[in-house]
């Protein structure tokens, strides 16, 4: 079975994120797509977000009824902080042992991957898909990595649909956790 695994701090969740599952969820060749929010991603100031209960509730809210093969999966609020991408990646590993695991991100994270602990090993042990950000060349940033480095498979999703909204600008423009 092939499981996309989709990351991400959803703070908010927002139609983007639900589009990508879905387009994900309808690509030849996977199985299932795991949703995992992370109680707090970190890179980022956990200040800035919501609580961490809340974020996994809407993220079931929000994903449920788009697709059977979507789920959301709740493993990083039962991980030890602090929640790098590899040790969750290896955890699933563990629990599907037979499965194809793929990592969904945007062509932001890829970018900046090099800032991510242990990212040669996330290249390296799982295959990548990257969907389009505005301002990002995913593309470019793919051929790179799939160059220079050992890499178990990195694609671009040129076909998938570009989503010009983001958490960070929602939370800019409706004060969304700016204060808590």
């Amino acid at each position: 079975m092939t499981r996309a695994l989709y990351f991400g701090s959803f703070n908010p969740v927002h139609y983007g994120h639900t589009s990508i599952a879905g387009y994900v969820a309808s690509m030849p060749g996977v199985d299932a797509v795991m949703i995992i929010p992370s109680p707090h991603n970190p890179c980022k100031d956990k200040s800035t977000l919501a609580p961490a209960e809340e974020r996994l509730q809407a993220c079931k809210d929000a994903f449920s009824g788009i697709s059977p093969r979507i789920s959301v999966c709740d493993i990083e609020y039962r991980l030890s902080e602090p929640l790098y991408t590899v040790r969750t990646l290896r955890e699933l590993a563990k629990e599907y042992p037979d499965d194809d695991l793929v990592l969904v991100m945007g062509a932001d994270n890829i970018s900046g991957i090099e800032k991510w602990y242990d990212w040669k090993s996330i290249l390296a042990g799982f295959r990548i898909l990257v969907y389009p950000r505005k301002g990002y060349d995913g593309e470019k940033a793919c051929r790179k990595y799939a160059a220079e480095l050992p890499c178990k498979g990195i694609t671009f999703m040129k076909d998938a649909p570009l989503y010009d909204i983001s958490s960070t600008a929602i939370r800019k423009s409706s004060g969304f956790g700016t204060t808590r």
